[in-house]
């Protein structure tokens, strides 16, 4: 992933991101299917409302004139398996 393509108070999501921004929803949502609760809350235990609104800050302001790159996609797919992962815990009750 190129750093210089996302916000830098996102960097340290970067390798969650090569972890749980799984492209293929059928993949991600199989991956958050047969992880462990402890797992999961490794995933969302990272994304606190400052994390939450500066990832929603990048990734609903694309810029229109040029592709979105390849870090984008994977931190929206990375967005989608938090969304899910968090849910899944809930309906956990852990």
């Amino acid at each position: 992933m190129n750093k210089e393509n996302i916000p830098k108070t996102l960097h340290f999501l970067i390798p969650i991101a090569k972890e749980w921004g799984i492209g293929d929803d059928g993949y991600r949502s199989e991956k958050i299917d047969n992880s462990s609760v402890n797992e999961l809350k490794e995933l969302t235990n990272h994304f606190t409302d400052d994390v939450l609104r500066d990832l929603n800050d990048w990734l609903e302001n694309p810029n229109p004139i040029e592709p979105q790159t390849e870090e984008y996609y994977s931190f929206t797919s990375l967005y989608q398996a938090f969304e899910y992962g968090y849910f899944v815990l809930k309906d956990s009750k852990q």
